[in-house]
């Protein structure tokens, strides 16, 4: 579509001088910056930052394992309440009579069959406690699995925008080569006339020649992080992804002010709320030991063995009982229970003292995403006036060109430094979205809210 805005079709395109045709080439480079973010993302394949993010929060691996966990933990608190289901056992049996001092009489010499039957029931303090421990290691478990959720949607929506930073980076290392590769060329032509040096034309190519693994660095680069983005999506290797979006789309078109970024400081974090319940867990833990050790536990029992004989059933050995009891070794110091209570307790502490220390490296990590955003806002600022600086430099070149007052290499020399110039400002843009990332995650606020 660029193309045919050109009052010209491509095929006058090879009826024009060699110098016309170049200066068209830089043109249309220049124009393909502009145009190709403007496309929609209606391409067959394609895809989003949302849709990658969906993709991953639906098939990563390390996603699907911590799912597995969760609803191991959600299957515990929910049967939590069986320790107060009395314990049933049903034994079959079939008898026969013996005797030591003689024979069994003939009408006693039959086998007899027969039922052994026993329920009981503990009751403990622990009990309670021991519920209130599965239930709140569940709520710690799904804070862990939604921060974990939170931690994979900003790697992606990193990693998204750093693959488009780096195939812009990739473009311009081909540029950079394509250009040593042109100057090598005049360099050499110019000293074949006797207008050059052959020194200058060695430089030109040592200079062509150091672009290549650049190139190849830069290739691999991209590569190396759209595997990895794959990685993350579950997604086979060999198949095609294309990227829809700009960095210009994760910023909304502005650079958002730092007094915005403190917003919310003040409210816990996934992180923090998950020790929390750690430290809730851990405490019913404590409570179900201690309980369990030195408050006397009640248990019911009952148990029967009704025999079949003469056509009915009789059962004169059942037996009811109650017992209170408690264990007198968990009373000495060096007892298991008292060691196991006094790990508990030592375990408490420690995860108060990590708990405080989150809290503290929060604030510090959010006043540093603050300042992160500060300098990026102001850096690419900058960075923008550098871009008009070359835009109306390779305008200047570009009407001097025409006018045959400077030469060609130099009017390329110019596109050069404005791709330049358009890349540290999509570079410095990506360290914004990076800062921005990482401070809604440390907020723990929606992914887009600082835009």
């Amino acid at each position: 579509p660029l193309l045919m805005a050109f009052p010209f079709r491509p095929r006058y395109l090879w009826c024009m001088n060699t110098t016309k045709r170049r200066l068209l080439l830089i043109t249309l480079t220049l124009g393909v910056m502009v145009y190709v973010p403007a496309q929609s993302a209606s391409t067959a394949g394609s895809l989003t930052v949302d849709d990658a993010v969906r993709i991953a929060l639906d098939n990563n691996l390390s996603i699907r394992r911590s799912a597995l966990e969760l609803d191991k933990q959600a299957r515990a608190s929910s049967r939590s309440w069986n320790g107060l289901i009395p314990s049933l056992n049903v034994t079959g049996l079939v008898s026969h009579p013996t005797s030591l001092t003689g024979p069994v009489p003939a009408a006693m010499n039959v086998w007899t069959p027969g039922v052994q039957l026993s329920a009981s029931l503990s009751l403990s303090a622990a009990i309670i406690e021991n519920i209130k421990a599965a239930r709140t290691g569940y709520e710690g478990g799904r804070l862990s699995y939604e921060q974990a959720r939170l931690e994979l949607e900003a790697q992606v929506r990193k990693l998204f925008y750093q693959i488009i930073l780096l195939d812009a980076s990739k473009d311009l290392a081909a540029r950079s080569l394509e250009s040593a590769q042109a100057r090598h060329q005049q360099s050499a032509a110019l000293a074949r006339a006797g207008q050059a040096a052959h020194l200058d034309e060695l430089s030109a190519r040592v200079d062509m020649e150091n672009q290549k693994p650049a190139l190849r660095n830069a290739e691999m680069t991209y590569l190396n992080a759209v595997d990895a983005f794959k990685t993350l999506l579950d997604i086979p290797v060999e198949e095609a992804v294309t990227l829809q979006g700009a960095l210009d789309d994760a910023l909304g078109g502005n650079a958002p002010d730092s007094n915005a970024a403190g917003m919310g400081t003040g409210s816990e974090t996934l992180e923090t709320a998950a020790l929390l319940k750690s430290i809730e867990t851990m405490e019913a833990q404590r409570n179900a030991a201690r309980n369990g050790a030195y408050i006397p536990s009640l248990r019911l029992s009952w148990s029967g063995a009704p025999l079949y004989a003469n056509d009915a059933w009789h059962d004169n050995s059942g037996s009811f009982s109650v017992s209170l009891g408690i264990n007198l070794d968990n009373f000495l110091p060096w007892s298991q229970a008292k060691t196991q209570i006094d790990d508990l307790n030592n375990s408490i502490s420690a995860a108060r003292l990590q708990l405080d220390e989150t809290r503290r490296n929060q604030e510090s990590r959010i006043v540093q995403h603050r300042r992160a955003i500060d300098k990026s806002r102001e850096t690419i600022a900058a960075l923008k006036l550098n871009v008009e600086l070359a835009q109306s430099a390779y305008a200047l070149y570009e009407d001097a060109y025409r006018k045959g007052a400077a030469d060609y290499q130099r009017l390329r020399d110019a596109a050069d430094s404005l791709l330049q110039a358009q890349n540290q400002v999509q570079q410095e843009q990506y360290n914004l979205v990076g800062a921005l990332l990482d401070m809604e995650k440390e907020l723990n606020i929606p992914f887009g809210s600082l835009r």
